[in-house]
């Protein structure tokens, strides 16, 4: 039994982009060959499915039939069960259970005033058990039609029943409180067992007399005795146990973490089947498993003695399985000697269980797909796929038979055992990022007799194909030879057809690999700096790092060759080749003074033929080369008390002043500033007064300097005279 959950699951395509063995094709200015390869089932995220089914290797085949069964009006289908007589009872919304007759032949043999029935159960006297929300019944309908209240069990929601092999008890898994309540068929109730969980979300009978339960919150698999006492035998890494299968060798868990969306008040919250769809608080999705086989009231305590209790080191322990990501959900199996393994694992909602003829079938949703598990090896193939929905329900029918109860819309499907005559798989649409000219289409396929496998091909310059694209090309059918025949563009998209004459077989495709040459253009320097003088102040002036950007449309690898050229020269002389690097510091000690500017150039030869390479430059704005220091003039302007008083002006021909400073007889240095205050200038002008002298003959040098770390000076000798006595 299972409960529905929305997934929105969002997977990127991944195209592998690699460089080609083959030969480049014969185009004018080529780019190198490229190709897209996909064979993981990643590659076909994105694609569209029409009776094609992938399984975990990334091979296509066809999938197999599913039948249309009898037409049950209800959005969803949440249980289907069957009676002794061979009639399916089909819950469902609008809090109704329809019979369908093993003719096809439907009536509705309850409706209630709930909204939903969640669950069924066959009673031993063949009668059918159905649970209800959102006020929590147990409705009884006979095999004549007739139906009564069984039990109100003062919860909200009944999500799943169970019968044990016996027929004495009926066991019920309610909400919001966590608690399995056990009946009698005549309707005597009781709390059987009590959890901390909110949800009792399945639940099943061993042959054995135990009860096992799965809950959400925290993700538990629960064994309970006869007596009532419980055992955690699992806690899965994800919030929700939604299905339960129990089997002689052991118990098949599977989980459906529910997708999380934004409530109005801005907190975490899944949806919820019940009343009005209720919304109600998400847990956490994922987290560290707990210890298998802890009584819920020992967690703690075991885990704790689990740290104390440490293994000698026996040397390195294989890794463990990477835990689940967002979105992705498993099948655990815990088998009868309490050892846990999971065996499936993927980005879907495990809706559903069923074991037959020794396989294990998932159910799954949002896109309804159902997988055959190969329990030994953990192969998941996906064997039927719905056009859209999810696959809440697996019956297997007295006569072999499976039936789908799918919700979604809710509809009734007949799982046939013969694959369906023809399928197709559209891919995603493929962006070479530029108009590009196609190449190779190959395939490796696997076509028993009577089995084919074609590809269409179409382009466009749009990135979704509408009416500008090109129309498909004829079907092409030489795996060895085939080429795709569509217009040169940057849009691609492929349609693989796949066909077989016998329901028993289908074609296999392992790879689809297509081959393409982009138009080479040019590459394109889009950003150059070099350090200005005059705007920044540098540790080091005269080794200036020069930096760039470049990119090329082809993803062509590229190299740079570096140029400068004064003012006044006529050619570029060349500062350094074939760099592979976007930086160069050039030290400007070993070029003349002067206004230079810089240029980069980027080539693409090494992934084109000669005579097809391209090149893209970029010149820098003028920058200086100063070797000459400022030159400096002063004069002592008059003797204020016993402070001198001088007037300097400083000049650079081709940077900015960056500091001055003045010393008196040798002694230290004292900064001053020009009269503006600022730095900010090639000519400044100073007016300053030295410290108190004694009378005598000094001498004074004012030092400038340079943005580019030259420094002037200038001098002057001067007397202070001894004042005169009074």
């Amino acid at each position: 039994m299972v409960r529905p959950f929305r997934l929105a699951c969002l997977l990127i395509l991944s195209a592998s982009l690699l460089p080609a063995t083959h030969a480049p094709l014969s185009v004018a200015q080529a780019g190198k060959v490229k190709v897209w390869h996909h064979q993981a089932p990643t590659h076909h995220d994105k694609a569209q499915f029409k009776n094609v089914v992938v399984s975990n290797e990334g091979v296509l085949r066809l999938a197999r039939e599913l039948k249309p069964f009898a037409a049950v009006k209800s959005t969803h289908i949440w249980d289907v069960v069957e009676d002794k007589d061979g009639h399916l009872y089909v819950a469902g919304g609008e809090g109704k259970v329809w019979k369908v007759a093993p003719d096809g032949k439907v009536a509705v043999v309850y409706s209630g005033q709930e909204s939903q029935v969640f669950c069924l159960a066959l009673a031993p006297d063949n009668a059918i058990l159905a649970g209800t929300g959102p006020n929590g019944q147990i409705v009884r309908i006979a095999p004549d039609g007739t139906h009564k209240v069984l039990c109100e069990t003062n919860e909200s929601y009944v999500w799943s029943l169970a019968v044990d092999s016996r027929g004495e008890f009926i066991y019920a898994g309610t909400g919001p409180k966590g608690r399995i309540h056990r009946l009698t068929p005549q309707g005597k109730s009781s709390v059987f067992y009590s959890t901390k969980q909110e949800h009792i979300l399945s639940v099943a009978c061993g042959p054995d007399g135990n009860v096992y339960a799965g809950t959400d919150k925290n993700g538990l698999v629960y064994r309970i005795d006869g007596q009532g006492k419980g055992f955690v035998l699992c806690q899965t890494p994800q919030t929700e146990v939604r299905s339960l299968l129990v089997t002689p060798a052991g118990v098949y868990a599977g989980t459906s973490a529910p997708v999380k969306r934004r409530a109005l008040g801005g907190s975490a919250t899944v949806e919820r089947p019940g009343p009005g769809n209720a919304v109600l608080p998400s847990s956490s999705a994922s987290r560290t498993a707990e210890p298998v086989g802890v009584e819920e009231s020992d967690k703690g305590s075991a885990a704790s003695s689990k740290d104390k209790e440490k293994e000698p080191e026996k040397g390195t322990p294989a890794p463990a399985a990477p835990p689940p990501t967002t979105g992705e959900n498993s099948v655990f199996f815990i088998r009868s000697d309490g050892t846990v393994r999971e065996i499936f694992r993927d980005k879907v909602m495990v809706l559903s269980l069923l074991q037959t003829n020794g396989r294990l079938l998932v159910g799954t949703g949002m896109d309804g797909r159902l997988f055959e598990v190969n329990e030994t090896t953990k192969e998941k193939t996906e064997i039927a796929r719905l056009d859209h929905g999810q696959i809440q329900c697996l019956c297997q029918r007295r006569d072999g038979s499976i039936v789908l109860g799918a919700g979604d819309p809710g509809k009734l499907f007949v799982l046939q055992d013969r694959h369906a005559a023809s399928g197709t798989v559209t891919s995603d649409v493929l962006d070479a990022k530029i108009v590009s000219k196609w190449g190779a289409l190959r395939w490796k396929a696997e076509t028993p007799n009577g089995c084919k496998v074609t590809v269409a091909v179409r382009t466009g310059n749009v990135a979704e194909p509408d009416e500008t694209w090109s129309d498909w090309s004829a079907e092409q059918t030489d795996a060895e030879q085939a080429v795709i025949a569509a217009p040169a563009a940057r849009f691609l998209q492929y349609r693989l057809t796949l066909a077989s004459a016998n329901p028993a077989l289908s074609p296999s495709v392992g790879s689809v690999t297509l081959r393409y040459s982009t138009t080479n253009q040019a590459p394109e320097v889009t950003g150059l700096e070099v350090p200005d003088l005059d705007a920044v102040n540098l540790d080091n002036p005269k080794k200036l790092k020069i930096k760039w950007t470049a990119q090329d449309a082809n993803e062509d690898e590229l190299t740079y060759h570096l140029f400068i050229r004064k003012e006044g020269w006529k050619n570029w002389v060349q500062l350094e080749d074939n760099l592979t690097k976007t930086e160069y510091e050039w030290d400007t000690t070993t070029t003349p003074a002067g206004v230079y500017q810089v240029k980069v150039s980027a080539s693409d030869r090494r992934d084109n033929p000669d005579g097809e390479a391209l090149v893209g430059e970029r010149i820098s704005t003028s920058v200086a080369v100063a070797h000459v220091p400022p030159t400096v003039t002063l004069k002592v302007v008059g003797i204020e008390g016993d402070q001198a008083v001088v007037e300097a002006t400083a000049s650079d021909p081709l940077v900015r002043l960056t500091g001055a400073s003045f010393a008196v007889n040798g002694k230290r240095w004292i900064n001053v500033f020009p009269t503006d205050g600022l730095f900010d200038s090639k000519t400044e002008t100073f007016k300053f007064k030295t410290d108190a002298l004694r009378p005598g003959t000094h001498v004074l040098v004012l030092r400038v300097k340079d943005a580019a770390g030259n420094v002037g000076s200038g001098d002057a000798v001067f007397t202070v005279q001894p004042r005169a006595a009074k």
